[in-house]
């Protein structure tokens, strides 16, 4: 089989055209068909459907194109990992991170693991979950930490951290957790949000019913917070820093702890030096989760009388 071929299908599968594929590869549409027929010519197979009006695969077309993302996404960390050794001479590690950790918790991980290891070089990229899985699998990116995600794929192994706890922060102008029926709750729209949520209405004895849905990143909640716009119930990860430093004050800690990131790399590359030494570093690395002051008085309810939250 020609790689040339192969490639020339790959990409015609990809952008499910012949004449884009043509654009991309800067040769003819007419090019792009005759190779694809002298593939299929050598493996004695048709791969795609002549007589649709679509770019249709067949069932052999399927399974090739399936089999030759592989291929060319191997071909790809070999020819990225080759570029960082011609570039700095030695390895060079690439971490990513989505942005909900990146933003907060990345800064502080990356100071902590150059004191350490200070001769590891390494270059950082902020992306989506399903960016980072694809620069993965291409060598752009070696480590990837993002919030837990279903990875189904032979090649990449998940390492999880360990558990955090969910907490709820305001703004350092909030005294008395009653306070909080007057203020706006910036909310996402997750699984954990929702089930901390109907906690916390139980906790304190009211309804929260001022709310504004925040999409996106959690840096804008946090400074939104900051300017006294509402309060939030976030991962303790993407907090800490601020509530350490007294920007954030934390007015309730929940007692199970079940939020967590992942650490995600392609399972060939987890003994190089740098990576394996990052993984380490990843797995005993701990966010100082003491000291931080809580608002421990709540006014008396009816339902709840003389409600103390939990000190840290």
């Amino acid at each position: 089989m020609d790689i040339h071929h192969l490639k020339i299908f790959f990409e015609a599968c990809n952008e499910k055209s012949f004449t884009k594929a043509a654009r991309k590869l800067y040769i003819s549409q007419s090019a792009v068909s005759i190779q694809i027929k002298k593939l299929e010519s050598t493996l004695g197979l048709q791969l795609i459907e002549r007589n649709s009006k679509n770019f249709k695969l067949t069932f052999a077309g399927k399974e090739l194109f399936k089999m030759s993302q592989d291929v060319f996404e191997k071909i790809s960390r070999m020819e990225n990992e080759m570029k960082k050794i011609l570039q700095y001479k030695k390895g060079k590690i690439s971490i990513g991170a989505t942005h909900n950790i990146g933003e907060p918790v990345l800064p502080r991980i990356m100071v902590e693991f150059r004191k350490q290891y200070p001769e590891i070089e390494f270059d950082l990229y902020i992306k989506n979950k399903e960016s980072l899985v694809k620069h993965l699998k291409e060598g752009t990116v070696d480590i990837a930490l993002m919030e837990e995600y279903f990875i189904e794929d032979k090649e990449i192994k998940v390492i999880e951290t360990e558990d955090y706890p969910f907490v709820v922060v305001a703004g350092k102008e909030i005294t008395n957790l009653d306070e909080l029926q007057n203020i706006p709750l910036l909310k996402r729209d997750t699984i954990l949000t929702n089930k901390y949520l109907d906690l916390f209405e139980k906790i304190v004895g009211f309804n929260l019913d001022k709310r504004i849905s925040v999409n996106g990143s959690i840096e804008t909640m946090k400074n939104l917070i900051k300017d006294g716009l509402g309060f939030a119930i976030l991962p303790y990860y993407s907090v800490h820093e601020e509530v350490e430093r007294g920007a954030l004050k934390l007015v309730h800690k929940f007692e199970k702890s079940e939020d967590r990131f992942q650490i995600v790399l392609i399972r060939e590359n987890e003994d190089k030096e740098g990576i394996s030494k990052f993984v380490e570093f990843l797995e005993n690395y701990k966010i100082n989760r003491d000291n931080a002051p809580l608002v421990t008085k709540v006014k008396k309810t009816k339902k709840y009388n003389n409600l103390i939250c939990k000190e840290m």
